[in-house]
């Protein structure tokens, strides 16, 4: 599963265009006012331009893509804090029926998925919440991200015996109910109550891993995403500081002249280098063996869930009490970043996991 730099700039320029063009900060305040909590013509757009294709499999025109392609468009998806689920069913969800899914669900599914038509959505961190009983399956999903808006959930479940299986819950079947509310960012999501609703489960994995390991890896590679989106969300404000202490003035000079502001700025700029640098590492961890996978990706996820909250705190600081306003980009960065901090397992947890892991291979 590879895909050439050639591709991945193209793929990254063509997202960055689009989003210029279609996705500026006051368009972005308009679609927080929308019900689903993005925008469903940007939605289409992105499919029709062959992005949502990412992931599917190249014997179905899709492009095979890797964990850098992924990132390259996470960069730009944090940047412009698109609201859409890229991520959650356009690379996850896509992913895992690409994986684990028979011949009849991968047909049935993923051109779906591809064209957009179908939107998924993912909760594979509420295994001991959830009980299946012959192929029904009853408990609680906590905070599903944009499960207010999806057409099916993808859940992972324990079963009597201990087994980690994956099971595919249509979200308009009966014994399904959702409770729509809305992310800190402004995204949908739902709490998702299941009573013994019926489960498709897709368990036939072709490379020999277990579902566990597939969810796992998964999992890992959803981290390094979330790192390249940290990265996209670190630039957009570094810039857009950098443009305001250049037309701010103080006693007559710009801010951009005090000596301890440049300073403070120079230790930013060092954080984004390393956080781009550390996004690198993670998603070439991406292929390697999963013990050394998931000590580099925590490692970095650690890392740079702290460089971003710090560069989002200073942007906020920077620009005075402008930076807290709903008119001004920067606070919708800052809780966007605060948000992504607890996706998958929050700073502290990864930067556990990072030591215990680099301790075992000492």
């Amino acid at each position: 599963m590879t895909t050439d730099l050639e591709t991945i700039g193209m793929l990254r320029d063509s997202l960055e265009r689009y989003a210029a063009d279609n996705y500026a900060f006051n368009d972005r305040l308009g679609m927080l006012k929308d019900s689903s909590g993005y925008n469903e013509k940007v939605w289409n757009d992105l499919a029709e331009f062959g992005f949502l294709t990412l992931r599917l499999p190249e014997d179905m025109d899709g492009l095979d893509g890797d964990a850098n392609s992924v990132g390259a468009l996470m960069e730009v998806v944090g940047k412009y804090l698109m609201q859409e689920p890229f991520l959650i069913s356009g690379i996850l969800s896509t992913t895992l029926v690409a994986r684990l899914g028979d011949a009849g669900q991968r047909e049935r599914l993923l051109q779906g998925l591809g064209s957009g038509q179908m939107l998924f959505s993912c909760s594979l961190e509420h295994a001991d919440d959830c009980l299946l009983e012959d192929n029904r399956l009853s408990g609680r999903l906590d905070l599903v991200i944009h499960g207010d808006a999806a057409h099916g959930f993808l859940v992972a479940v324990r079963t009597g015996a201990g087994e980690i299986k994956l099971g595919l819950v249509n979200a308009s079947a009966p014994g399904v109910q959702r409770n729509p509310c809305r992310l800190l960012d402004g995204r949908g999501a739902a709490r998702v109550v299941l009573d013994n609703a019926e489960v498709e489960l897709l368990d036939t994995p072709a490379d020999g891993l277990s579902i566990e390991q597939h969810i796992d890896l998964l999992v890992d590679e959803a981290n390094a995403a979330l790192c390249a989106e940290a990265c996209g969300m670190i630039d957009a404000l570094l810039n857009t500081t950098n443009d305001y202490l250049k037309v701010r003035t103080q006693f007559g000079r710009p801010l951009a002249t005090n000596q301890a502001l440049q300073h403070r700025m120079a230790d930013l700029y060092l954080l984004r280098q390393e956080a781009f640098a550390l996004t690198r590492a993670a998603e070439r961890a991406i292929s390697q063996p999963a013990a050394e996978r998931s000590r580099i990706v925590s490692g970095a996820r650690a890392y740079i869930s702290q460089a971003a909250r710090k560069v989002a705190n200073e942007a906020v600081q920077m620009h005075g009490g402008l930076g807290i306003t709903e008119e001004l980009n920067v606070s919708h960065f800052y809780r966007r970043i605060m948000l992504l901090n607890n996706l998958l397992g929050g700073r502290d947890q990864h930067f556990s996991r990072f030591v215990e892991s680099s301790l075992g291979a000492a």
